[in-house]
């Protein structure tokens, strides 16, 4: 019998090498309860895998005024409405970041309508009311040098659900002396408090790149500083429910005629890393330094 030739041998190591790349190998299993898997799982919850996919997180809830004074019981001060786009991407060290910026605006708790001006209630003045507009609002979750960790996951048939609890304080960027009516004091102290339910079949499903969500927030903090209140006692209590959208053309009409008027890059998730993120105290003190009003 005479031995197939090399180049034989090698046209069938050909077909079989483009047969082979031809079949998609089917994506492995994110391990959900793994530290290894742990910051995948995040962005495939909190986000998307796929770095071409932009996602929006939308939140509506309701803004109270906490009393200093023992006995009085929060009131309802307005409610709130906005969004979250993001994108993730992972480096070639296998760190997952996620680009992101945020909306939110307030409105009228009897009409509904985005606020523009308050008659703020604690003060007796008519506040010109600044949306929430972070622009960036960036995460590394695993953050390069430090263990990685677990989800703390609870488990209730298919449905999976952990808290994340944040607390904060950190030098005010509006400090009292150079802004007394705006800022709360020397040091930024609040906290925020995040509630994630998820279908762990979705989780763990290698197809599913973006997992459905919906999330619970709750936050605490000092008083916004365009409610012109200084160090007055007392401070806020947000309360929230958040879900995933399938589009920006799912968000409420008046919020996309804001957004094409007046924030447009709001469109769109972020496409380059920066850095510092911007919340609503820098944003204001943005503000406040482009028209030089500080009183």
């Amino acid at each position: 019998m005479r031995k197939p030739s090399r180049s034989n041998d090698a046209i069938r190591m050909g077909l079989a090498a483009a047969l082979l790349s031809a079949v998609a190998l089917p994506a492995a299993a994110l391990d959900i309860e793994s530290a290894a898997d742990a910051a995948e799982t995040m962005m495939k919850l909190r986000c998307s895998l796929d770095p071409k996919e932009d996602v929006i997180a939308w939140w509506k809830g309701t803004l109270f005024q906490q009393h200093a004074e023992p006995g009085k019981a929060p009131v309802a001060l307005m409610g709130f409405e906005g969004y979250n786009i993001c994108r993730g991407e992972k480096l070639e060290d296998g760190t997952w970041r996620l680009l992101s910026r945020e909306l939110t605006f307030y409105r009228d708790l009897k009409t509904g309508k985005i606020l523009q001006t308050w008659d703020n209630p604690i003060s007796g003045e008519r506040n010109t009311v600044i949306d929430v507009a972070n622009d960036p609002v960036n995460t590394v979750l695993n953050p390069p040098g430090r263990p990685q960790m677990a989800l703390p996951w609870m488990q209730v048939g298919d449905e999976m659900m952990f808290t994340m609890n944040i607390p904060l304080a950190y030098p005010n960027p509006l400090q009292p002396e150079q802004f007394p009516r705006q800022s709360s004091g020397p040091v930024y102290a609040g906290s925020e408090h995040f509630m994630f339910f998820a279908s762990r079949k979705d989780l763990e499903n290698p197809a599913i790149k973006n997992a459905p969500l919906n999330l619970a927030w709750t936050r605490t903090g000092p008083w916004l500083p365009w409610m012109e209140l200084g160090q007055r006692p007392g401070g806020l209590l947000y309360v929230a429910q958040s879900t995933k959208l399938d589009s920006f053309d799912q968000l409420p009409q008046d919020i996309k005629d804001l957004v094409h008027s007046k924030y447009p890059e709001y469109t769109r998730a972020p496409a380059t890393w920066v850095q510092p993120n911007v919340t609503s105290w820098t944003y204001y003190k943005q503000l406040q330094d482009k028209s030089g009003d500080k009183d």
